[in-house]
Formats: structure tokens, sequence, C-alpha cells
């Protein structure tokens, strides 16, 4: 079967290769960039603001539900209605289990991170020898290395030494310049988060100490003290500075006569340690697109949550929604199913608002005919289904301009049609 043909991971095993650097995009021209930083993921994460920032996106993203759809009529054939296809193994692949080592839930999230924090997620897809999808298999972004083989992309695994067609591999970018590489967010933050991770050790170096400032034990002018001398005074000054660690803190430090102390080191005050802390986290969520009011930062523009999270949905995740279904959807699905499948997440779970908001929500949507009283019940977790709460409603009180009910009631009146008669006869 030809269809076999796209699946073989070995296809290109004999054929010339020429790596990534040498292959030149017809339409992006030469646009490179070197993902070569001196400021690595595992530094970045140790940052408080990072932290919050990869975890808030990818804990929202794997919260929501990936939803396969298809469109159908009625009687089952193909239609324009949508339907969610809880048959096909789409939605347990990506809404369960993907594979026998994870859940969705941790799927969805690792992609994430590998895609924001390596500029790369991979996702290798399993199929049986009919193209059946059995696993999705998420792999080390560290080792995959994607080439151009006679104008096509194929994916090389540097660890397991096996190539891939590029229909096995769902590949999501963070960000590119030429369309088949991404870089990382830190590659480009690495200058902000270098400032960022010197301030932390700063403060951490800071207190480790005691919070004791660097100086200089000198003698008064006209005043000489031997090497043994100085060594005692300087053993007696440290041991008072580290005297907490005996229990005890904020010692009084008594200085040999003819010795004063002179601080080299500037305060954290002079530094402004506290004011770059508080800036770091904005130029941090500024590079991520998260709102600094969701790192926990006290600077924010929004007066309720509601619009704080309708941004947060619209400007930061909305796009990474898109990126995802679109690479899922047109490597899942064969090119013979886009006309009637979608792939779409389902985006409520980060819509959620307070109970009143919720109620007119739901009211304004059932006077309209957009949810029954069931799907309503089903929404708010109900016991069971009301007889009869399948059916839609709309309110009457607005009327076409061309259908009054006054007029249609006129005109089915058995009066008002005799009457008419009789005009038409003495006409």
């Amino acid at each position: 079967m030809a269809i076999l043909d796209i699946f073989k991971r070995n296809k290109y095993k004999n054929v010339e290769q020429r790596s990534f650097d040498e292959w030149t995009n017809p339409i992006l021209g030469t646009l490179n960039i070197s993902s070569t930083t001196s400021y690595t993921a595992a530094k970045a994460m140790k940052l408080s603001t990072v932290y919050r920032c990869i975890n808030l996106i990818s804990d929202s993203i794997a919260s929501l539900p990936l939803i396969p759809y298809t469109y159908k009529d009625k009687s089952g054939n193909i239609g324009n209605w949508k339907y969610i296809n809880y048959d096909d193994t789409y939605y347990n692949l990506l809404n369960i289990q993907p594979n026998g080592l994870m859940s969705s839930n941790t799927f969805k999230k690792l992609l994430v991170v590998n895609m924001l924090l390596k500029g790369n997620g991979y996702v290798l897809i399993d199929r049986d020898k009919l193209g059946r999808v059995l696993n999705l298999i998420l792999l080390n972004s560290d080792y995959i290395e994607p080439k151009i083989i006679n104008n096509d992309l194929v994916y090389y695994d540097n660890y397991n030494k096996k190539s891939y067609d590029k229909t096995q591999i769902i590949h999501l970018l963070n960000y590119s310049t030429n369309g088949i590489l991404g870089f990382s967010t830190i590659t480009y933050a690495a200058t902000t988060l270098g400032i960022s991770y010197n301030s932390e050790e700063h403060t951490s170096n800071f207190f480790k100490g005691g919070a004791s400032l660097a100086g200089i034990l000198r003698p008064i002018a006209g005043v000489n003290i031997n090497t043994a001398k100085a060594t005692a005074a300087k053993d007696a000054f440290i041991n008072a500075l580290n005297s907490d660690l005996n229990g005890t803190s904020n010692s009084i430090v008594v200085l040999d006569s003819g010795l004063e102390y002179q601080p080299i080191t500037i305060s954290p005050k002079d530094a402004q340690l506290l004011e770059s802390r508080q800036f770091n986290v904005i130029d941090v969520c500024r590079f991520f697109g998260v709102p600094p009011t969701m790192a926990f930062s006290e600077t924010g523009k929004f007066s309720t949550a509601e619009q704080q999270q309708i941004d947060y949905l619209n400007n930061t995740i909305t796009p990474l929604l898109e990126k995802i279904e679109n690479e899922f959807f047109r490597k899942l699905f064969l090119q013979s199913e886009w006309n009637y499948s979608d792939l779409k997440f389902d985006v409520e779970n980060l819509l959620r608002t307070d109970a009143n908001t919720r109620a007119d929500y739901y009211t304004k949507l059932f006077r309209v005919g957009g949810y029954t009283v069931n799907e309503i019940r089903e929404k708010l977790n109900g016991g069971f289904p009301v007889s009869g709460g399948n059916r839609a409603f709309i309110e009457v009180n607005v009327q076409p301009t061309d259908a009054l009910i006054s007029e249609q009631t006129q005109v089915n009146d058995p009066d008002n049609q005799l009457d008419n008669q009789v005009k038409q006869n003495n006409e």
C-alpha cells in the first residue's frame, strides 16, 4: 500500500544529508540566530519569576481538554454540524493517556515546558501498519536535530540513531526565524535573566554572611601592629560576626586598641537591590507575555480578576493554543479528513467566574437558545437531566419587521378572511 511509505522511519538512510546550517530557506533567506548562550535553563528555573511563568503557562494549557470534532448530519453522514468525536482514538490519546508512561495532563505540560525552555517540543506519532495512531511519545528535545535532505525535512534522533519522516513528528516551535528550528525564550532573555540571577545570588550571599559587610581592619594613624596581632584581631572580628551560628546574633564587636573598621562594599539600599528585583519581575514577565500580577507582582492594571483572566487568555494562551491545535491537527489527521474534522481546545476552564457572573452568562445564552436546560445543568454538574430539558427556547419580544405576529394574526383571523373575500368579490 502506498500509504505505508509515509510512515517508514529509515526512508532516507542512504541519501546524502546536509546539515541545517547549510540550508537556506527560499522564503526567509538567510535569517539565522545563534542558539548558544552562557545562560542555561537550569539557572533560569532557579528564578522565582521564570519558574512561575513557565509553570503557569504549562499548567494552564495542560488543564484544557483538546477535543476532536467531526462534521456530520443527524443520520451520521458528512454534514455541516460539529459533534465531539468520543469514539475516535484521538480523544483518548489527547485527554486520557497518550502513552503508557504518562497521563495527558503530564504529557501536555512537559511538551509546553520543552517548547518554552528549549525552543522546540517533539512528539513521535506511533502508528500501526494501517496508519492508525497507537501512541504519542514525547521525545527529548536535546537529542532531536532537524535536517534538510533533498529539500525535504527529516528529524534525526542522535540518541537512538534513527531518522523520522516529517509526518511522524509533531514539532512545536517557540520562536523561529525560519520555520524549521525554534529558539528558547531564555536565549533572547539571557541578559535580563542574568541580571536577575546575579541579583538573587547577591541577596543570597549577603544574608548567608549574616548580612555583614566586607571591610578593612586597619590601625589608626601612628599605630603599628605585628602580623600575629593583626591575625588575632581578624579572627576575633570574624568570630563575633558569625556568632549567630551558635544561637546568638547582633553580637557586639570589640576591637583592639589602635584598630578601626572601614567597610569596602555598598549597602543593599545603595545598590537598589529591592528595586532591581522588582523590576526584574516585570521584565521577565514581559518576555513570557504573562501579566505581572499573575506572577504575584504588586503591579497591576486590572480592576477585576475576570478582566485579568481574559487578558491572559487572549494575549498569552490563545496564540499558543492555536499553534498546538494546528500542528496536532495537520499531523494526526489525514488530508482526506481535513474537510470534515476539527481539533480545538475547550477554554472554559480558564473562564471560570464568580457565581453571579456565571448565572448571568447562562441566563443570557438560554434566552437566545444558546444553551438548553440540561446543557446548563451539565455545566453545573447537576445530578440528572430533567424531562424536556433538551428543548431550546428563545424570547419572542423581538420580531422580524417583515413577519410581525400581529399581522399574521389578522390574516389568519376568519372574520378578516371573510371581509377580504367580500372586498375581492365587489371589486
